[in-house]
């Protein structure tokens, strides 16, 4: 009996324990909520991403998708994964029922090895599935670009298919970027996808730039202000900066050319020390004046330049991050002859503050820019001095949904330049502006993108600039399109006035705003082992501001000027092989009917490079330019056509890398066809005509770069 009675009171209360645990789970079950969080990028699912919510932690599975069960109550949910920005929102937790959320996670913008995620478009997108046509040049291009001229980005930008280099003063060696035909005034260039640099693009910046410091290289080409603002009229250079590796960076770079050039550059780069890195650049750039030909004129401008930039990060992982870089550059450049000598002393400083974070469900970013620069310019019988000023604030709410991604912003520009001459003393200019950008996948082979701005000139009031593109991809095939407005503020700071200054120019009053309208079209195969691309592009510019060279008169012409062209494009890879052919034509017309100046109909190239990780690199370089139309040259009207050839070689030694390069190994040199020098000088002060053929004939660089 006392056994039975023990075995009835402990059933008694394991059933008492049972009804109570029972009712204890159902009294949290109804304290709590579950939210299911699907990810996807591009409308695409994103397997092993990490989903977090009030200390709790899931992984997605193969279709994108995580649950989470949840107090309830409004909860922050947070998705992260390797290469991407984190995305997040914040939802509410209804007890007992479930929630369903979706993140659309964004590529990071591109680090070194990084090379398939386009940024220029805000939209962190890999370079495939972006409806906007970008070219892109990757770190790896850039470093054996950087062995050949370590000193600027000038080599760098003319060998892509959309890019042509300009010198426009063969006594300074500066120079402009033409984007498809268009001059350079027309080319907007960019640091991080805004105007670190000055309002219209001057021929120091490609020249002073040095290529350690950048990341990538992207070229929007086409109207461009519906993403830039003013002055993309032919579109857009955006410089991506070198971001921070996972292990700590130290390299220098020495570099001694048989001209006469000496550069040093060191690289730093401290990884992220919990929510922290950096970057540092200081570079020494020195170069001989040399008279290659022994005529009398400088065939090599002399210069001596030092430059220094710092960049510190900070990221949160969680979707918060911020960063500032800033930089100094002096220089001295001088060259010309004896009795027509000239000097370009410049000093120069710059900043800017980026920054994003989640604000309810969507992502808040900004962006300050300060330019400074300092110009003092003496002419053999003159001097010109000038203070070029620049200022620029943006910020930007960006929002995704299932298929989408949309960037609306406001932006103001600020630029001045300051100089005792009165044409340059009238632009001080303040612009503000604002965008909207929408970027949607239609469907697994369409995505269409479209955007427009508009921006309030203080003189010439508002104008709207619109762009659309769509991209239709399946398999290896892709094709795309794209239109759009742009809109030039009118400046003298052109090619003609980079040579020869501002102060014999006559200006003519009142001169309009410019407008443009563009059309482009591509179609690609692209598989693991090769490229093959078609692309044609067409820009039509109403009411240009050109400069009459027979009277050195700054004008608005009444005719249009039109450029229009074809592209082509094959690349092959074989293992350590690869090899990439190009072609260029380009027909570009102003006042009527008349080839703009300096302007090849055919361009082509040939490159091909034998690269190994334990053996080094050998490269060849072959680079066709046509016939061009010459302008206030007493000599020709019509270049020559020529060839130059350039070779490279690399070798590493553990982590001493070895190089010795020779470019225009045929000594291709415009002197040896007609002199550099005029007969007479010209009616705007020059004493040279203008450079349409290589000036310094061969250059061989040797040197070393040491990784420690």
């Amino acid at each position: 009996m006392r056994a039975r009675s023990v075995r009835s009171i402990l059933a008694a209360l394991f059933s008492f324990a049972i009804t109570c645990g029972a009712d204890r789970a159902d009294a949290a079950q109804a304290q709590t909520g579950t939210v299911r969080v699907a990810v996807v990028d591009a409308g695409r699912p994103v397997q092993d991403a990490t989903v977090l919510a009030a200390g709790t932690s899931a992984t997605t599975d193969a279709s994108g998708v995580a649950t989470l069960t949840l107090p309830a109550g409004k909860v922050q949910v947070v998705a992260t994964r390797d290469n991407y920005d984190p995305a997040a929102t914040k939802v509410e937790i209804v007890a007992g029922q479930e929630v369903r959320v979706r993140l659309t996670l964004l590529p990071k913008p591109p680090e070194q090895g990084e090379t398939t995620v386009t940024v220029s478009t805000r939209i962190n997108r890999r370079l495939e599935d972006q409806p906007l046509p970008i070219e892109v040049l990757d770190r790896s291009t850039i470093e054996n670009e950087m062995l050949m001229t370590p000193g600027n980005i000038a080599k760098t930008l003319d060998g892509m298919q959309a890019l042509r280099l300009q010198n426009t003063s063969p006594e300074l060696g500066t120079a402009m970027v033409r984007i498809q035909g268009s001059r350079g005034h027309y080319s907007r260039l960019l640091f991080d996808g805004v105007p670190l640099y000055f309002d219209h693009p001057g021929g120091l910046q490609v020249v002073q730039i040095s290529p350690m410091d950048i990341g990538q290289v992207e070229v929007v080409p086409g109207s461009a202000s519906a993403l830039f603002g003013a002055n993309a009229v032919a579109g857009a250079v955006n410089l991506i900066s070198r971001k921070p590796g996972v292990a700590k960076e130290r390299e220098f770079l020495f570099s001694q050319s048989f001209q006469g050039g000496t550069d040093g550059v060191l690289w730093l780069s401290s990884p992220a020390t919990g929510s922290w890195s950096s970057t540092y650049l200081f570079g020494g750039h020195y170069q001989d004046e040399r008279d290659v030909d022994d005529d009398g004129w400088s065939d090599i401008p002399g210069y001596a330049r030092g430059t220094a930039r710092t960049r510190v990060l900070w990221d949160n992982r969680q979707g918060r991050s911020a960063s500032g870089t800033a930089g100094v550059v002096f220089e001295e450049r001088e060259g010309g002859s004896a009795f027509a000598h000239q000097n370009l002393k410049t000093k120069g400083a710059d900043g800017a503050l980026f920054g994003q974070m989640p604000f309810r469900g969507f992502v808040l970013a900004g962006a300050g820019t300060l330019f400074v620069q300092s110009r003092t310019r003496e002419f053999g019988d003159g001097r010109e001095h000038e203070r070029r000023e620049g200022a620029t604030i943006e910020l930007t709410l960006r929002g995704t949904g299932p298929r989408q991604t949309w960037i609306a912003g406001v932006a103001a520009d600020w630029y001045a330049l300051r100089s005792s001459d009165p044409i340059a003393s009238k632009y001080s200019s303040t612009r503000p502006g604002i965008f909207f950008y929408d970027d949607v996948a239609v469907s697994s082979w369409l995505t269409v993108s479209g955007g427009a701005r508009i921006d309030h000139d203080i003189k010439y009031g508002y104008f709207l600039s619109p762009r659309g593109s769509a991209l239709v991809h399946g398999g290896p095939w892709a094709a795309r399109v794209s239109a759009g407005r742009s809109f030039y503020s009118p400046l003298p700071l052109t090619e003609e006035t980079d040579a020869a200054g501002l102060t014999r120019l006559t200006y003519i009053e009142p001169t309009e705003l410019e407008s443009a309208r563009s059309l482009s079209a591509d179609l690609s195969h692209t598989t693991q082992s090769s490229t093959i691309a078609v692309a044609v592009f067409h820009t039509h510019v109403d009411d240009p501001a050109l400069v009459d060279r027979a009277t050195y008169t700054y004008y608005t012409d009444d005719q249009p000027v039109v450029t229009r062209g074809v592209q082509l494009l094959a690349g092959v890879r074989r293992g350590a092989l690869s090899m990439t052919g190009t072609y260029v034509y380009t027909k570009a017309r102003e006042r009527g009917d008349v080839d703009i100046a300096l302007t090849p109909r055919h361009t082509a190239g040939f490159v091909a490079a034998a690269d190994s990780e334990r053996h080094g690199r050998i490269g060849l370089q072959v680079y066709f330019t046509g016939e061009q139309r010459l302008d206030a040259n007493p000599f020709r009207t019509i270049s020559e056509p020529y060839t130059v050839v350039n070779l490279q070689a690399e070798r590493p030694f553990g982590r001493v890398r070895v190089f010795v390069n020779a470019q225009n190994v045929g000594d291709v040199r415009q002197t040896n066809w007609d002199p550099i020098a005029r007969p007479a000088r010209d009616v705007d002060g020059r004493w040279t005509v203008d450079a349409w053929a290589p000036l310094a004939g061969r250059l061989i660089n040797l040197g070393l770069k040491v990784a420690f």
